[in-house]
């Protein structure tokens, strides 16, 4: 239970974690639909729920479903299969386990179900429902295996491999469970009160290894986002004064800005964005900047200086420069971080009051 608990958690946190990629292009969209499937096919078969629907084949449809947009996923990775086929082949395999399911009078999944007297239609079903998983199963792992020897770095590497270990073993569980199931209708004897259990452990382990494993390439870029986003509040209140002094800098609008929101790449675009504004308006207030002294408080006073004498309108005759900063946008960053918190004040750490764009 407490296994099952800690798998659904890391489902549909990784399904909401993955929220914003949905923008990003059709390969992590087929991965995001492939997670959400799994997430709710595990919770349909989570005890306390699947006594409330009642519905034992619903998380075996979900759980095709998300092995077709796990292969879609592999397509497109690989520039592989044909999309229509592909369909196809999910709707066939959909209807015909629909099929089979009323022909045996519905599918039991409990082990002692599991070890009685089960027709054809039964062994059918269930090989077929493993085949199709375990197949989808074997190619995403060898692709995940492949692929991570290609990855340049330890952490990326680190998760495909987590991730091909954990599709494996759940491809393993279903090889297994299906060739029992098959063996038991022949006539060997099985004891699916005591297998079945192991092989569930089995198969949410690898679930959890899996969705583990697709999650730590992503703990790298979620660092970085947050980085930037807590760059873009801290840069904030130089930006305001810049803005409330040149409207003109402005690149996109705040409408703009909000759809972006929805992008994880897309924080790093608006840091990048707010530096250039910031510099296009110090740019256009330098005629009225008075020499300072290098550091950033300085800087900061004296852009305070430079703004009350635009307001005045009264421009310097031998106007100072601002300092020299690079050659980088992570030095601009730092540089201009410090002076936006000696315009705010020394004791002061920005909040995200307003917008944060």
């Amino acid at each position: 239970m407490i296994l099952d608990v800690a798998l659904l958690v890391l489902l549909w946190g990784a399904t909401l974690i993955r929220v914003p990629t949905l923008w990003r292009d059709q390969r992590q969209r087929a991965l995001w639909a492939a997670v959400c499937a799994i997430a709710l096919a595990k919770t349909m078969s989570f005890g306390p729920v699947a006594e409330r629907v009642a519905v034992p084949i619903l998380p075996h449809l979900l759980g095709v479903t998300s092995a077709y947009f796990l292969l879609r996923f592999i397509a497109l990775v690989t520039h592989t299969g044909v999309r229509a086929r592909q369909l196809t082949l999910l709707v066939s395999v959909l209807g015909a386990l629909v099929v089979l399911d009323v022909i045996a009078g519905g599918i039991d999944t409990e082990a002692e179900l599991l070890a009685g007297d089960q027709g054809w239609s039964v062994v059918a079903y269930w090989v077929l429902l493993e085949a199709y998983l375990g197949t989808v199963l074997v190619t995403a792992s060898v692709l995940f295996w492949r692929v991570s020897g290609e990855a340049r770095s330890l952490l990326p590497r680190f998760g495909l491999r987590v991730t091909a270990a954990g599709t494996g073993l759940v491809a393993c569980y279903a090889a297994v469970k299906g060739g029992l199931i098959l063996a038991h209708n022949l006539g060997a004897h099985i004891a699916f009160s005591t297998v079945e259990p192991i092989g569930r452990t089995v198969q949410t382990s690898g679930l959890i290894l899996t969705i583990a494993g697709l999650l730590v390439p992503a703990t790298r870029r979620a660092r970085a986002a947050y980085a930037a986003y807590r760059s873009l509040l801290v840069l904030r209140p130089l930006w305001k004064a810049m803005r409330d002094a040149f409207p003109e800098v402005i690149l996109f609008t705040p409408r703009r800005a909000v759809i972006e929101l929805a992008g994880v790449d897309d924080v790093h675009l608006r840091l990048y964005r707010r530096v250039i504004e910031i510099r296009d308006g110090m740019l256009a207030l330098r005629p009225y900047a008075a020499p300072h002294g290098p550091s950033p408080d300085e800087e900061a006073v004296a852009i305070v200086e430079a703004l009350q004498r635009r307001a005045a309108t009264t421009p310097l005759a031998t106007p100072g420069s601002w300092a020299p900063v690079g050659p980088t946008m992570a030095d601009e960053v730092a540089w201009l971080s410090r002076v936006s918190r000696g315009l705010a004040g020394p004791s002061r750490t920005p909040t995200p009051s307003g917008s944060a764009r």
